[in-house]
C-alpha cells in the first residue's frame, strides 16, 4: 500500500454541520447554474462527473448520518447527568 493512501488520525478532519452545509450548497448552486442555461448541452465527461456526484451526496448523506447519532449520544450523556443531579 502507498503511504500517501492511507488515512492517518492526524490528517483526517472532522466536517461539522456547517461545513456539510456548504457543500451542499456549492452542489446545488453548481447544478442550478448548468441547468439555467437557455439550452442545455451535454459536455465531454458529464456522465463521469454525475457519477463522482452521485457519490459525494452518498458520502455527504452517510457523514450527516454519522454526526445525527454522535449528536443524539451527547444529548442522552448530557439528560443521563442531568438526571442523576436530580
Amino acid at each position: 500500500m502507498v503511504k500517501e493512501d492511507r488515512i492517518s488520525s492526524d490528517s483526517a478532519k472532522n466536517i461539522d454541520r456547517m461545513k456539510l452545509l456548504d457543500v451542499s450548497s456549492w452542489l446545488v448552486e453548481s447544478l442550478r447554474i448548468r441547468l439555467a442555461a437557455d439550452r442545455f448541452r451535454e459536455r465531454e465527461g458529464d456522465s463521469i462527473k454525475l457519477q463522482y456526484l452521485r457519490v459525494l451526496v452518498q458520502a455527504m448523506q452517510a457523514h450527516n448520518s454519522i454526526l445525527k447519532e454522535q449528536e443524539l449520544e451527547e444529548i442522552k450523556t448530557r439528560l443521563d447527568q442531568l438526571e442523576g443531579n436530580a
